[in-house]
């Protein structure tokens, strides 16, 4: 019988697992409990029925630095289990699932899929995807995962382990007076409903012939958990309550801004009030109808289930339970995007309401507001695309015709033809090899009194080298604009002891976009970031053809397109920011694992956060050295490609200035017009000449760019690795 470890942070979770915990004993497994909470919340788990197991306490952890302390701990020999059982949300999940896998362990999640749609989901997602299998209480949570993108045959239905735990109790006592059990986990209620929320629910109770009686945290959790199966309402904010609430068959109550489990919702188990004052309705209400368990919930014996299902994962060999290469979650459609419920119910709010158009509408100004917030900038301009964003921020910073931008170039050419739509001449700085990005000397090198703007791109979302960038451009009085379309969340310092810093809000204008295969998306979109009041006025009349919408004399004041966003892309938007924070931390965490798998084999360099930044990986592009491996990164791509998976060699084929458009830049209007107020446009031939860019050259043939998305599990990981490895033996010469 393989060893279980199994990770436990507090007496809840203790509880629902203890069933678990006494199946596995009998079935002849070695069990190993790692215990994160305090050692009087861990007495208070014995109490409740925790089997005596190899139980191994970390001690009560400083909240400044639980995980790092977790993590340290998490190194002892002792933990290294081949089966690891997850469950919770703190911090300590995820510990104990990266810790895990770096040993080759597999990670089972218990109560997996639980979404309430309130800022926790995020805890929730990020501990569900660090694992590899999960078991579910509710079809309801299996569709919830499903939706996430995990394969089925990794999804187990086995009951509530809770009601189970009910079932094993002695019958709760009939109180002396019936009464509604108040028990509130979270600051963020009573802040949100301020004193009222004690007076309705006393009076409502109070109308009813019911008591009021609080849950305390200083009470023995063995007293509260049947005090709280005794009563006729549960008045809550928590998630544990509402499916105890279920299991025994009692009304329960959400108080918001906490959320309610779906599938107890949808189940009609637990409702939701949003406001204190409605609990004068919803307490009498709630104690009338009548309650009763799903009886079925009773006879099922969960945690047998849950052993049924750690049996059939780790039966599977290794060989069957591995993704093949072409069902690797790709940005291409739903398998590697984050789409679910919650665009579905703000694409319907918008169908309904009947206004597609932003001018009208509401969504896109809300996610301009909650974008902003987000970034911590003052002001946010939603825009069609992510190339719109770059005209615009190109078009606030005042050019004239054939001033110069200086840019990179290994970028998409649509943040380079805006900078000739609006009269001024792209100019090429040459890359640092190794990141692919621009730096101070590379950009210094191209400068002329006709500079008017620089564009520094980070590429791949890892950051440029900011700071001497923007000393070196202030000196001048140059206006900075960062392309931080493949950045979102990546962070810069810019020394040691300096605050750190989201990416976009460093420059005067930060420019994103929302295509398909970015962080979030929209399909097409794009949002500029601006603390400038004024370049935020032009970039607001830019994207609505220059026309001063809320203007005393509005008219059309300069040339300017339509570029806005719809309703329904601002939907949709709205829906994926608070997505945005757990999918950068999601790929950082595939990141890390790639790099752990990969960074020891000769010539290859793997990607990883500068010395003052963090990465954010839109990609994950690594370095390939043809002295070592045998045709370099074009070779090494051709055989990943060839075992399924997906790359880009080279990343682009060529330098944009090697493009025919700025080859044959006479041919077209747009880009003749510029050059002809320019010294440049004198020249014969092409603009620029490979040979002035041996960074440019250098970093493309050595890189290859491998696609990743949060959607990616461990086996997916996996998956990549080992085909990595493989093209690697076939061309190392070490």
């Amino acid at each position: 019988m393989p060893h279980i470890l199994i990770g436990l942070a507090s007496c809840q979770e203790a509880n629902v697992s203890a069933p678990v915990v006494r199946a596995l004993l009998a079935a002849g497994h070695e069990v190993r409990i790692a215990w994160f909470g305090s050692t009087a919340e861990f007495e208070q788990a014995v109490a409740l029925g925790l089997p005596d197991a190899d139980t191994v306490i970390a001690g009560d952890f400083d909240d400044d630095s639980r995980l790092l302390q977790a993590c340290e701990f998490l190194n002892d020999e002792w933990l290294q289990c081949p089966i690891v059982l997850s469950t919770g949300y703190d911090v300590f999940a995820v510990a104990l699932a990266e810790t895990a896998h770096e040993r080759c362990a597999k990670v089972i999640r218990l109560g997996a899929g639980e979404r309430v749609g309130d800022v926790r989901d995020a805890k929730r997602r990020r501990a569900d995807h660090a694992a590899d299998a999960f078991c579910v209480s509710t079809d309801t949570q299996r569709q919830q995962l499903l939706n996430e993108g995990f394969p089925e045959e990794r999804i187990a239905v086995v009951g509530s382990l809770v009601a189970q735990v009910l079932a094993e109790m002695p019958e709760a006592p009939t109180p002396i007076a019936p009464f509604v059990w108040l028990a509130l986990e979270h600051t963020q209620t009573t802040e949100f409903h301020g004193d009222e929320l004690l007076v309705h629910c006393e009076e409502a109770s109070g109308n009813c012939g019911l008591k009021l009686h609080q849950a305390n945290p200083s009470i023995p959790a063995t007293q509260q958990i049947t005090s709280a199966r005794s009563a006729s309402v549960i008045v809550t904010d928590s998630v544990g309550y509402q499916e105890l609430a279920a299991a025994a068959g009692i009304p329960c109550i959400v108080l918001a801004p906490a959320g309610a489990r779906w599938d107890l919702l949808i189940d009609g188990a637990v409702q939701v009030v949003d406001r204190a004052i409605e609990l004068r309705q919803a307490i009498p209400q709630a104690f009338e109808r009548q309650a009763s368990a799903v009886e079925s919930e009773a006879t099922i014996d969960a945690a047998k289930n849950v052993l049924q299902a750690i049996a059939t994962w780790t039966e599977v060999s290794d060989a069957t339970t591995e993704a093949s290469p072409g069902t690797l979650p790709t940005e291409a459609n739903a398998t590697g995007r984050t789409f679910d419920d919650s665009e579905l119910r703000l694409l319907n709010a918008a169908l309904r309401s009947g206004t597609l158009n932003s001018t009208r509408g509401t969504f896109v100004s809300r996610f301009e507001s909650e974008f902003a917030e987000w970034l911590g900038s003052r002001h946010a301009i939603a825009c069609a695309s992510g190339s719109a964003a770059v005209h615009c921020a190109i078009a606030a910073v005042g050019l004239a015709a054939g001033d110069e931008v200086i840019t990179t170039p290994i970028t998409d050419m649509g943040a380079l033809t805006p900078i000739f739509y609006e009269g001024a001449v792209p100019v090429f700085a040459d890359v640092d090899p190794e990141t692919l990005n621009v730096t101070a000397e590379t950009i210094k090198a191209q400068l002329t009194e006709r500079t008017k703007a620089i564009i520094v791109t980070h590429l791949f979302g890892r950051p440029c080298d900011l700071q001497p960038i923007m000393t070196l451009a202030a000196e001048r009085g140059i206006p900075v604009i960062e392309d931080s379309a493949q950045a979102f969340g990546a962070t810069y310092a810019s020394s040691e002891h300096a605050p750190v810093t989201a990416i976009g809000t460093i420059g005067k204008i930060g420019c994103f976009s929302l295509q398909q295969g970015k962080h979030i998306t929209t399909g097409e979109g794009g949002i500029v970031c601006t603390d400038d009041d004024d370049a935020a006025r032009r970039m607001f009349l830019f994207v609505n053809k220059a026309w001063g919408y809320g203007d005393k004399n509005p008219d059309h004041y300069f040339p300017a397109l339509n570029y806005r966003l719809t309703e329904l892309q601002g939907a949709v938007a709205c829906a994926q920011l608070p997505k945005l924070d757990e999918v950068v931390a999601h790929r950082r965490m595939i990141a890390a694992d790639l790099h752990s798998r990969l960074s020891h084999l000769p010539g290859i360099v793997c990607p990883g956060d500068p010395s003052n930044g963090t990465h954010s990986y839109w990609k994950f592009a690594f370095r390939v050295d043809a002295k070592v491996i045998e045709g370099g990164a074009v070779a090494l791509g051709s055989r990943m490609r060839a075992e399924g998976i997906a790359c880009a060699p080279r990343y682009v084929v060529k330098p944009a200035f090697e493009c025919q458009l700025f080859r044959e830049w006479r041919n077209s209007p747009v880009s003749l017009m510029p050059l002809q107020n320019n010294p440049r446009g004198q020249r014969e031939g092409a603009l620029f000449d490979r040979a002035d860019y041996p960074g440019s050259v250098q970093g493309l043939e050595q890189v290859v760019v491998l696609p990743i998305n949060e959607r990616y599990r461990p086996h997916h990981v996996e998956t990549v690795a080992n085909a990595i490895v493989k093209a690697h033996g076939a061309l190392s010469s070490v």
